[in-house]
């Protein structure tokens, strides 16, 4: 998936998220306004009007409905923001040479020195791209050469 395409369906979904969210909001101010209308009407000992009863219930069921769907946008936006760390996660170890192999189970990476390397286990991409990442840069001591030999011994 492309990064514009990424971007513009995490636009989308944020959107939709922000729209429920006002939604939300303006049933809430609503819904407190009948709720405190209903407490008026109690506490002076009147018969509540049967349809503001039925605009507190509607309210409530609206609440949740747009509250549900502002919850599930940020749960896909969570969710988008994994797949896409997984994705460079996945196209790095691809890039690298590392395998996800079935015997022996894992991800493995062969070194030019031709040593089989574990990584991680098959469900842990992103643990097995920081291992070959930090196999590949890690600093390699310099062998010492004859004249460091003969210094540090004296």
């Amino acid at each position: 998936m492309s990064k514009a395409l990424q971007n513009q369906l995490a636009k989308t979904i944020k959107d939709q998220g922000d729209m429920a969210r006002d939604m939300a909001i303006a049933e809430l101010k609503d819904l407190k306004k009948d709720l405190l209308e209903l407490e008026k009407a109690l506490a002076a000992k009147q018969t509540p009007d049967q349809a503001k009863l039925m605009d507190i219930t509607h309210g409530a069921f609206e609440l949740f409905r747009t509250t549900s769907i502002v919850l599930e946008t940020d749960n896909l936006l969570i969710q988008l923001q994994h797949a896409v760390e997984e994705g460079k996660d996945l196209e790095y170890l691809e890039k690298k040479g590392a395998m996800l192999l079935t015997k022996p189970e894992g991800w493995h990476w062969f070194t030019p020195k031709g040593e089989m390397l574990f990584l991680a286990n098959p469900g842990e991409t992103r643990l097995a791209a920081q291992k070959l990442y930090e196999r590949l840069t890690r600093k390699v001591p310099s062998k010492p050469t004859a004249k460091q030999d003969e210094a540090s011994s004296t």
